[in-house]
């Protein structure tokens, strides 16, 4: 819905009732009128909260219309008609020109309206579903449904009925359901054939007598053992890499010396500003030297600069960096270190620096 609504009860008198003597009528047809439809259920910060709202959007006919009908009702009161139920009747404070409207009522009046505005019909499921209900019956069923009251559904199940024929059956005499089973002989039983005894040829039992003199047998390599030959024990696992030490977040940035003096026309800095990129530090007289991290921890970080830089920071050619983290959150310390300078021992120049 547009954000320009122009509220129902704002444009007509605040109190609302049911039947009014002598009221001037508008009536709307949804399917025709409103182009837009919305139903607000609940509004807990509304003056009513129980009350239900409808938006509607009218159209163009149904606006001049509802124009014409508040203009002429200016001062008296104006019954609102929609799907032929009286919706709701207040007194005309202006004309109502806008196509969208804000429409307040009971929950009551929503519950019986919203069937209308859905395109419902009430009855119409229950005729069609009786009307296109079909009934197949043979002749029994249709004589014993029509002798059922109206709506019984076990009249039309109801099966033809069946005849049922008894005979009497006669059990047989045990005698003629006993048959005769002629008597077998048990079976004799036979001694197994005694199984011959080979005799080793002699010059077998020579070859025998010379393996166990010599105590060597021939190995006759098994299924199992050729497996177990070829079983290769796994390779073990490739060990990645550390990776190359880098310097952390922290360290990274633009830095001022915390000497600088303010000025209100310029900022005037005692030293030289720098900034550590990844892989290069940048200075006044330093055009992004590239370096190396020798060393990086959570609380310090040393770099080596390439041979061929020509680095200067704050009058030191600097050879190697040191940035070491402080107490005070935003600062850092960064020690400048000349070519002959001990990377373990005092640096040319240190300051501590803030981000800039």
């Amino acid at each position: 819905m547009p954000a320009s609504w122009k509220i129902w009860a704002a444009a007509l008198c605040a109190t609302m009732t049911t039947t009014a003597v002598n009221a001037a009528e508008i009536a709307f047809s949804s399917p025709g009128d409103f182009t837009e439809i919305g139903l607000n259920i609940k509004d807990t910060y509304s003056a009513n909260p129980d009350a239900i709202t409808l938006e509607v959007t009218l159209s163009q006919d149904a606006q001049q219309r509802m124009a014409a009908a508040s203009g002429a009702a200016l001062g008296q009161d104006l019954t609102l008609i929609i799907n032929g139920k009286a919706v709701s009747t207040s007194r005309v404070q202006s004309v109502l020109d806008t196509p969208q409207l804000e429409i307040s009522m009971s929950r009551q009046t929503a519950t019986e309206l919203l069937p209308a505005l859905l395109g419902l019909t009430p009855g119409a499921n229950s005729s069609a579903a009786s009307q296109a209900e079909p009934v197949v019956a043979t002749a029994p069923v249709a004589m014993a449904a029509s002798a059922a009251p109206a709506g019984n559904q076990l009249a039309s199940l109801a099966a033809a009925p069946v005849a049922i024929e008894t005979r009497q059956v006669t059990p047989p005499s045990v005698a003629a359901s006993v048959v005769e089973t002629p008597v077998m002989p048990a079976p004799v039983a036979q001694e197994p054939a005694p199984e011959p005894v080979s005799t080793p040829a002699p010059q077998a039992e020579a070859e025998l007598a010379a393996m166990l003199a010599t105590d060597t047998v021939p190995l006759v390599a098994t299924a199992e053992t050729a497996i177990a030959s070829t079983d290769v024990a796994p390779p073990a696992p490739a060990v990645a890499p550390a990776p190359p030490p880098a310097v952390p977040g922290w360290a990274m940035g633009a830095w001022l010396p915390t000497s600088a003096t303010p000025s209100p026309y310029a900022e005037i800095n005692a030293g030289d500003p720098v900034t550590i990129f990844a892989n290069a530090a940048d200075a006044i007289a330093c055009n992004k030297a590239r370096f190396s991290v020798l060393e990086s921890r959570n609380t310090r970080v040393r770099l080596q600069l390439a041979p061929n830089s020509q680095c200067v920071i704050s009058g030191v050619q600097i050879d190697r960096l040191q940035i070491s983290s402080t107490q005070m959150p935003g600062r850092i310390a960064i020690s400048l270190y000349a070519r002959q300078d001990e990377f373990d021992g005092a640096p040319s120049k240190e300051g501590i620096y803030r981000r800039k």
